[in-house]
């Protein structure tokens, strides 16, 4: 009997020095560094047509003459938080010590584009924002078919209403499924359509933090 307990103690031992070990190794986020991250509204659509003078915006979205009507709920706030979710955001923007607050519903581009501080004005010290600002179906007579976002990020330390860091750009990411041409094609072209929003989000990070013109990246060993 007492051997078996003396066994079983052993064996406890090294299961909480085994657990220890891994926490220890496991990257722990800096207490109060939040990332926010915001989708955009609904998906819009814009065309290129070299032999129309005059194109709408928007105009496939509605159905409008001339423009074939594209899918219902393209790409919901939901599906874009979902995607984002998909992603190792703080990896991406390199921004490691920080924790990820997704939120569910789109800011007005107004809001996104006129507010000189935090869009959470009681947010810590240490705070990122990550905005969907537009994104678009967009098809062109000769280079085709792409999905078009607007991403607008910034960085603020020290509890400072000023961004120490801000960049925003669109990225594009070709389609060749969306939109479907038949009723049967239709979850397989909304599928691309939102994994390739998930790379534009990918090419959005490596534009973020490409090293400034002029500047060499350090070799690596």
């Amino acid at each position: 009997m007492t051997s078996s307990r003396f066994a079983v103690a052993a064996a406890l031992a090294t299961v909480l020095a085994t657990t220890g070990a891994s926490a220890q190794n496991t990257p722990v986020p800096a207490a109060g560094c939040e990332l926010h991250v915001w989708p955009s509204s609904p998906v819009r659509s814009s065309s290129n047509n070299y032999f129309v003078m005059r194109s709408i915006v928007d105009g496939a979205v509605q159905g409008r003459d001339g423009y074939a009507k594209l899918p219902e709920n393209i790409l919901t706030a939901e599906a874009q938080v979902r995607t984002l979710g998909e992603l190792d955001l703080p990896a991406l923007l390199q921004l490691p010590d920080h924790r990820v607050v997704f939120h569910e519903e789109a800011l007005p581009s107004r809001t996104i584009r006129t507010t000189p501080t935090r869009l959470i004005p009681a947010s810590p010290p240490c705070y990122a924002e990550l905005v969907t600002d537009d994104v678009f179906y967009q098809q062109d007579a000769i280079d085709g078919r792409h999905l078009k976002a607007i991403f607008r990020f910034r960085q603020f330390d020290g509890g400072s209403d000023a961004p120490a860091r801000s960049f925003g750009t669109f990225v594009q990411y070709r389609l060749t499924k969306f939109p479907p041409e038949a009723p049967e094609q239709l979850d397989a072209a909304l599928e691309e359509f939102r994994l390739a929003y998930g790379e534009a989000a990918k090419e959005f990070g490596a534009a973020l933090n490409k090293p400034a013109k002029g500047k060499k990246s350090k070799p690596k060993n």
